[in-house]
């Protein structure tokens, strides 16, 4: 009995650090090093820190997210209802909780954001249907994520066979094998389900089958994705087997870190979520009062330290101390 408390708390400790680097990596790909010299123009250092986080960042986060599913929901036998009545409150309230949270702080600064926002009954609701179209484009991230969680009796019918688990996962890869996704907007975000199916899908399996076993072993499995990774990033290859290098990349090492530094991201990686909501609150207000005034080449890496402490802070603080708020509102902040 204590070897195996042992080994899910193992389990536990390497997925939390896994989660504390794709959250960090969250945080630094939104950081905008502009130069203002031309629209969309970044420092060459911002530039390469945000190819690298934007090449797997959400794929990992996809990925996380799915074997989560696997591992908290689907291994337990939760109801279709139970996990519907879930994500309700762990993901449909957040989403319009910051969407409105979004208008109230963007309307008063829409002179200094560098898009401007439609701030009618109309402009709400649209904003609500598309994120895109709102006052926080990253929330598309929670509109695809619903969308996968309504898929949930397809992963419990996957499920069954080993047949239906390879038929899933190969129609999930037709849209890269074609080239082809949708490019409609609106409907939560439903476009982007083409784009992370097959990452989502595969953390299922990835947990079902127990992977990581296999990349506690030794170190040979991080060097070899990482390898693989490096040599990926050279030669352009598609960015799914880009993304899905930088996973495994990920998890590999996440599974050898946890031998030797288990406490890594410890003091934020218990709040991804809630640093996801918040955090960009701060770098926006960093970036339009400071940066804006004092970009320099010389100054991008001071730049991108400050920023990704102060997203990282606002979203333990509210993690933290939102815990004492009545249910409604901890429910709003992604807190059960």
């Amino acid at each position: 009995m204590a070897e195996k408390d042992t080994n899910n708390n193992n389990k536990i400790l390497w997925l939390s650090i896994i989660q504390g680097w794709a959250i960090l990596l969250v945080v630094i790909g939104h950081v905008n090093a502009f130069t203002y010299n031309a629209d969309g123009e970044i420092y060459p250092l911002g530039n390469f820190i945000q190819t690298f986080c934007y090449s797997f960042h959400m794929p990992l986060f996809m990925f996380v997210s799915g074997g989560l599913l696997y591992f908290s929901r689907l291994s337990k036998g939760w109801a279709t209802g139970e996990l519907y009545k879930d994500k309700l409150k762990r993901l449909l309230i957040p989403y319009i909780a910051f969407t409105i949270i979004g208008f109230c702080i963007k309307i008063p600064m829409s002179a200094f954001t560098k898009r401007g926002i439609d701030a009618t009954p109309g402009g709400f609701i649209n904003a609500l249907f598309d994120p895109a179209n709102g006052p926080l484009n990253e929330l598309w991230f929670i509109g695809t994520l619903m969308w996968l969680m309504l898929m949930y009796p397809l992963y419990k019918m996957m499920l069954k066979s080993a047949w239906t688990e390879v038929i899933l996962l190969t129609m999930t890869l037709i849209p890269f094998i074609i080239d082809v996704h949708p490019k409609f907007n609106g409907w939560f975000n439903l476009k982007d389900v083409s784009q992370y199916a097959f990452f989502f899908v595969g953390g299922i399996l990835f947990f079902k089958y127990n992977v990581i076993h296999y990349f506690e072993r030794s170190l040979l499995p991080a060097i070899i994705f990482t390898c693989i990774y490096a040599l990926a990033w050279i030669i352009d290859a598609a960015p799914v087997c880009l993304a899905t290098a930088g996973i495994l990349m990920s998890f590999g090492w996440g599974a050898q870190v946890v031998r030797f530094f288990p406490g890594l991201f410890n003091l934020f990686r218990d709040y991804s979520f809630q640093i996801f909501l918040v955090g960009i609150f701060p770098q926006m207000l960093v970036e339009l009062v400071v940066w804006r005034q004092v970009h320099s080449q010389s100054l991008v890496v001071p730049f991108y330290l400050v920023s990704v402490l102060f997203a990282l802070f606002a979203g333990v603080l509210i993690g933290k101390y939102g815990r004492r708020l009545p249910a409604i509102l901890r429910w709003c902040i992604g807190l059960k």
